[in-house]
């Protein structure tokens, strides 16, 4: 019996995810450096090679992006390279120099204090006189599938979001103060909280990009996923024998599992399994036309380890078990064939 709160679960506003969710889906870290810096005047630092966004949490700073220009950060503003595109950010007025942020890093933290990375935050502080900027930053590990989605190329190569429409700034008084409890009393899992962690503000940054470029993001992302279904869907046609899975053919398309699944239901009129299985029953089909292959070996081909499952699938799908669809094929061709 389904509960009222099932029911109030299950209405249709809940029942998937909305695009921009499953485009988030996508964009998993493994890993993720959640540090502190604090910037003094006269010095900045680059950062390049990797991905890392940074979040001003108080005071402002200058930062300055790959086409030459300048742009002033206030509270709650965030600039972000998933691609690792290089920037330079610094506080108050001309910068004769930048370090980088290896050497910035070398001179504050140490190595990684768990194969997972920093169980404890780390605190930088860099450049002399009053601090002018308090950073909430964060080196990050992509997985795999983050490259791989139609909408990852159309991120500029970096993403600046305004605090009124991240309202980010909510967030990082409150992290200010975690990283403060945390350096106090230290406790094991900080590694785990910092991917988390990083994972949200990715996301809040994204989702507001997203957002502001729905139309163009859309028109792109449906060219897009429209030519990794037709690729999907022939290497489907062509190969039914592999052991496909759904998350094989999601990673095929460069989708999440719940993106695929929604997208090619839409697209097609049909789920991703039912597809296989057609591609697979009319491999069948000719195989048992054309050539004297045992039923074994006809079943093998089309992806099925299990004689029995084969013929189960075949009577569905063709209303007769695979050797009378053989004699009946083979009396139609003869019949056909005399003058």
């Amino acid at each position: 019996m389904v509960t009222r709160t099932e029911k109030r679960l299950l209405r249709p506003d809940f029942a998937a995810p909305s695009i921009t969710s499953s485009l988030l889906a996508d964009f998993r870290l493994v890993g993720a450096s959640l540090t502190r810096f604090t910037l003094r005047a006269r010095k900045g630092f680059a950062m390049s090679g990797m991905p890392y966004m940074f979040i001003v949490a108080e005071g402002h700073c200058r930062v300055g992006l790959p086409d030459g220009r300048t742009i002033k950060l206030e509270p709650g503003d965030a600039v972000m390279a998933l691609g690792g595109a290089p920037t330079q950010l610094a506080v108050g007025g001309r910068v004769s120099s930048y370090a980088d942020m290896g050497e910035v890093w070398d001179a504050n933290a140490g190595p990684p204090t768990s194969l997972e990375g920093y169980e404890r935050p780390v605190d930088i502080a860099w450049g002399d006189g009053p601090v002018g900027c308090v950073l909430i930053g964060s080196a990050m590990t992509l997985s795999h599938r983050a490259g791989t989605p139609p909408v990852q190329k159309t991120l500029p190569a970096v993403l600046l979001a305004r605090d009124s429409e991240t309202r980010l700034r909510f967030w990082t008084a409150a992290l200010v103060q975690m990283l403060d409890a945390e350096s106090a009393k230290p406790s094991d899992g900080f590694a785990a909280i910092s991917t988390m962690t990083s994972q949200f503000l990715m996301a809040q940054i994204l989702r507001t990009h997203l957002a502001a470029n729905a139309p163009a993001l859309s028109d792109i992302l449906d060219k897009g996923r429209s030519r990794a279904l037709a690729s999907l869907m022939r290497r489907l046609q062509r190969h039914p024998e592999n052991a496909w899975t759904l998350a094989d053919m999601a990673k095929a398309a460069g989708m999440s599992r719940t993106a695929f699944a929604e997208v090619f239901a839409r697209a097609t009129g049909t789920t991703p399994f039912r597809y296989l299985t057609g591609c697979r029953m009319n491999a069948a089909a000719d195989l048992l036309r054309n050539t004297d292959l045992p039923i074994t070996d006809v079943a093998d081909r089309c992806g099925y380890r299990s004689e029995r499952a084969f013929r189960d699938a075949f009577v569905q799908a063709h209303s007769m078990r695979p050797l009378a669809f053989r004699k009946a094929q083979r009396a139609k061709d003869d019949a056909i064939a005399r003058p």
